[in-house]
């Protein structure tokens, strides 16, 4: 289906179904408001996943008719990949979400469904996977 004409089911419930466990384990590498993952099974250093995490906790407005400071959680996953010409290239899916503090657990965890959608929902194949933006 072209991405201009794309649905998806908002408010539904994801869950995985088959596959490989992947399991992560600290590096120890130090990251500001965060933490960095590897894949514990990856034993090649040039080519061990990995993801970063940061949070950042949203703030009320510091002064009266200031703005509130969102709230930031976001993972970015990298895959290394070696292609023909030997060089490595890191292949980068970023997830983040800003909230306010105020924006209830349910709207949270409605929002985060909907996204996951927008990335696993085959009407949005062609985009990620072709680049196609019709």
């Amino acid at each position: 289906m072209p991405l201009q004409s794309a649905a998806i089911q908002s408010g539904a419930t994801w869950s995985s179904t088959g596959g490989t466990s992947v399991s992560f384990a600290p590096d120890g590498r130090p990251v500001q408001d965060g933490v960095r993952l590897v894949v514990t099974g990856d034993t090649n250093l040039l080519t061990r996943r990995s993801l970063v995490a940061k949070s950042t906790l949203p703030a009320p407005p510091p002064s009266v008719g200031a703005a509130a400071r969102l709230g930031k959680n976001g993972i970015v996953y990298s895959v290394p990949f070696i292609a023909a010409d030997g060089r490595t290239y890191n292949q980068t899916v970023r997830i983040e979400m800003s909230l306010h503090a105020e924006y209830s657990v349910a709207n949270k965890t409605a929002l985060k469904a909907d996204a996951a959608a927008l990335l696993v929902d085959s009407d949005f194949d062609n985009f990620w996977v072709s680049s196609l933006l019709t």
